[in-house]
């Protein structure tokens, strides 16, 4: 299996879950004052919002990697990586989300600096990690949603 074709399906996976953990998040039960049901919409579409542009992001980084577009690679990480520090990104405040956390901001740097030095190689490999990042983070959240929404 060719690099282009392990970055297609592992991207293809990730906005998967995003996708996935997106639709959890939407499931979320409701509050049961009016005003607080409002608030916790705008909450979720808002969120929603955010996850599509990470995947917005993600879909440019991607496409640098297919076409060994240096300048859209940088791009793509570099709003992930400002994307990473936003108050939305943060769903919770444990000790393992913010490893998560931490690891995907140093991925980002990192692909960052090999598209600088127009390393393709090595930006796929850091955009694979990223990709991991994400699978096995999402994996996490969903997991706190559904003990934080289980009676």
């Amino acid at each position: 299996m060719t690099n282009l074709k392990i970055i297609r399906n592992l991207t293809l996976v990730c906005a998967g879950v995003f996708v996935a953990w997106t639709l959890v998040v939407a499931a979320d039960k409701e509050p049961s004052q009016e005003g607080a049901s409002s608030k916790a919409e705008q909450s979720k579409k808002d969120l929603s919002h955010f996850m599509r542009l990470k995947l917005d992001a993600s879909s440019k980084l991607l496409e640098g990697l297919a076409m060994e577009d240096f300048a859209l690679i940088k791009e793509g990480a570099k709003e992930l990586n400002a994307m990473s520090t936003a108050e939305k990104w943060r769903v919770t405040n444990d000790a393992v989300y913010r490893n998560f956390s931490g690891e995907f901001q140093q991925t980002t740097k990192e692909l960052m600096d090999a598209a600088d030095k127009e390393n393709l190689d090595r930006a796929a490999l850091k955009w694979m990690d990223a990709t991991m990042n994400c699978i096995e983070c999402h994996r996490y959240a969903r997991s706190i949603t559904i003990a934080t929404n289980t009676p």
